[in-house]
């Protein structure tokens, strides 16, 4: 499930790389602006103003409640499979074992007794597999789906908070080696998935 957890938020970061990268506004309003300078072909500098912020994706994803919600029913799912393999582990043991002893203590009466308890064996590790599979391949498809669900959600909120505010660029902590605090945007981010989700949970 660790696994799970990382991989989640390697696809949302780039949902929100995405987000940020097609959601530049209209807004007329652009503040703490930061100025790059770029020169041209004849020596004349030119002042382009960008105006970026950043978000931390570890974070949101830590502190949004989809996000959270979804990652503990599937934390809840993946355990609940593991303590049947478990389970069913020791089962089969235990059954390889009884026809050990039986073998050692000549309790078979004939050889087709013993070939009996083997196929049946045999047969329950088959079905064990086979419901192992079939139930990792289900947690499979959800983890898709939870990364799909995240990724549209994340993403639909950071389009429609830029579009008040018209940012140029709103990019990921990760994604450079330093930023500047004061554009940090993460905290609002958070607080505007949250105030969303728990108005549509609100509304069942």
């Amino acid at each position: 499930m660790k696994k799970l957890s990382v991989t989640v938020k390697t696809i949302v970061a780039c949902a929100l790389v995405a987000a940020a990268a097609s959601c530049s506004g209209n807004a007329d309003s652009k503040p703490a602006a930061v100025a790059l300078n770029d020169s041209t072909a004849a020596g004349n500098e030119v002042k382009i103003t960008t105006n970026i912020r950043y978000i931390d994706a570890d974070s949101v994803i830590s502190a949004y409640k989809l996000a959270q919600q979804l990652l503990e029913e599937q934390q809840r799912e993946m355990n609940r499979l593991q303590q049947w393999h478990e389970s069913k582990q020791r089962e089969l043991q235990s059954m390889a074992n009884s026809i050990s002893q039986k073998q050692q203590n000549n309790v078979y009466l004939s050889q087709a007794s013993m070939e009996s308890d083997v196929q049946n064996f045999q047969k329950k590790g088959e079905e064990a597999d086979r419901y192992l599979n079939t139930q990792q391949q289900r947690l499979a498809n959800s983890e898709l789906a939870i990364r799909a669900r995240l990724s549209d959600s994340i993403s639909n909120y950071v389009r429609d908070y830029n579009a008040t505010r018209g940012y140029d660029a709103i990019l990921l902590r990760e994604a450079g080696v330093y930023f500047n605090p004061a554009l940090n945007i993460t905290a609002e981010i958070i607080e505007g998935l949250n105030a969303r989700f728990e108005a549509g949970e609100g509304s069942k």
